[in-house]
């Protein structure tokens, strides 16, 4: 049996016998994203209470981490997996074809055995590390070898089903079980964040903006701004960046097509300014999480030499130069902005915009958005441009005329919007609000087309299964 047929074969989520209707597709969302919840209230079993830390920092909410329990790994693995892959492919070392079953097949096969691989070694590293320690009493029992590999053997677990619960709304849901995740864990925080009645603490001020705010408003000494990260600024700033997404996701590009088959009938093609969509920016957070996963584990080996964190997890040394600064607008209105903060917020903002240039060229060339592959999909759906003879070669120069450029303005768009959101401190991070309304945006639209497919057989009838729709 050779390796691609490994691939192909291993384990996964049947497809769907028949057409899913849209109550079905909910179903089977909610019961995933009732159950991903459900994972991170699972403390792992036999750790050492209050020996964990958040080694994920800021960027454990668009992981979809929950640290100490069994998704201590979140997404990671997985998003990982699939830069490898991209990486692999843009290079030409392996060539994946997305138009046939069997690359498709060949692609989630290699995805799921190195995501497994990734969760195995970070799972390793973080157990034998000690930043998820066992506890005392479980090494007393089972020795320090066995009760490593237990707590191994859980974060795996959790890895294992995240990854398939990830295939089941693939196939039977709406979106990506990842883009849910995100959305769902963002979503979570940002509702905590901003109405949480709690206090920080013996003597603290309330945790929630709303709260705190409406406190100091009747007490009469209204704070609009303060130094803890919940307050009306950070709300503010959380609204205004859903409200240009919004917009950045509205904006496209219209290409005048026409059906073949049907004389008159035209119609046109929209391409959106956000091309790549949001995957670039979850490609970067997935590489500065592993990042500071690394810099974490050496600083336990005594290693410093990218930087290390205090005991509070704040960074020092060059990782902080590229970790997100989400108190920059903050520290500006504060007055406490000085040359290293500057060159923090500019070397930060330069690593989004390049990164996420490079993540959607690479994201386009395999996930089959190119302008040839795109052209032969409209080919297939009988679609021409107007004036012109039907030809995929002429669709696919008109094509390029767009895509391309769209490509690298989109990846650059996303990045500054993505670093701009980050620096205004806003609830569930800038990153966060960036990633949720984007994949709530994209979930409506399917909602929205799998609704008008219900509502209007003709429609489907006429576009096909494999339509541009």
């Amino acid at each position: 049996m050779s390796f691609k047929s490994i691939l192909q074969s291993l384990p996964s989520v049947g497809m769907p016998t028949k057409k899913l209707g849209f109550k079905d597709k909910l179903k089977w969302t909610t019961i995933v994203l009732v159950t991903f919840f459900i994972l991170g209230e699972i403390i792992l079993f036999g750790i050492e209470s209050g020996a964990t830390g958040d080694i994920f920092g800021e960027l454990r909410v668009i992981m979809a981490s929950k640290f100490g329990t069994i998704i201590t790994l979140g997404i990671g693995p997985i998003v990982m997996a699939s830069i490898i892959l991209q990486l692999l492919s843009g290079a030409g070392v392996f060539k994946f074809d997305m138009t046939t079953e069997d690359g498709k097949a060949t692609y989630q096969g290699a995805q799921k055995l190195l995501a497994v691989a990734f969760t195995i070694f970070e799972g390793a590293i973080l157990v034998f590390a000690g930043q998820v320690a066992p506890s005392n009493a479980l090494i007393a029992s089972q020795g320090a070898f066995i009760a490593n590999g237990i707590i191994m053997l859980q974060i795996l677990l959790g890895g294992l089903i995240l990854l398939y619960l990830d295939e089941i709304i693939s196939k039977w849901g709406f979106g990506s079980g990842i883009g849910m995740f995100i959305a769902a864990g963002v979503s979570y925080e940002i509702v905590l964040r901003a109405l949480d009645p709690m206090k920080l603490g013996a003597g603290q001020p309330i945790n929630g903006a709303i709260p705190a705010f409406i406190k100091s408003f009747t007490a009469g000494s209204i704070q609009f701004i303060r130094q803890y990260p919940n307050d009306m600024l950070a709300l503010l700033a959380t609204i205004l960046v859903f409200g240009v997404t919004m917009y950045a996701q509205s904006i496209k590009v219209e290409v005048p097509i026409s059906y073949g088959r049907i004389r008159g009938l035209s119609r046109r093609y929209p391409l959106p300014f956000v091309y790549a969509s949001n995957m670039p920016v979850i490609f970067i957070a997935a590489l500065l999480a592993n990042f500071r996963f690394w810099v974490a584990i050496l600083q336990k080996a005594g290693i410093k030499i990218f930087g290390y964190f205090d005991p509070s997890g704040g960074a020092h040394g060059a990782i902080s130069y590229i970790l997100p600064y989400n108190r920059f607008v903050k520290d500006l209105f504060f007055h406490t902005v000085g040359g290293r903060e500057i060159l923090h917020a500019g070397v930060y903002m330069l690593v989004m915009i390049l990164g996420s240039i490079l993540f959607s060229k690479l994201w386009v060339s395999v996930s089959g958005m190119t302008s040839k592959d795109l052209s032969e999909k409209l080919i297939k759906s009988g679609m021409q441009i107007p004036g012109f003879r039907s030809d995929r070669r002429v669709i696919e120069k008109v094509l390029q005329r767009y895509v391309p450029y769209l490509t690298v303005l989109g990846g650059a768009f996303v990045g500054l919007l993505a670093a701009g959101a980050e620096m205004t401190g806003a609830l569930g991070g800038g990153t966060g609000v960036l990633l949720t309304v984007g994949i709530i945006y994209q979930l409506y639209q399917q909602i929205a087309s799998e609704q008008m497919m219900e509502m209007h057989p003709a429609i489907r009838n006429f576009m096909g299964d494999g339509g541009i729709i």
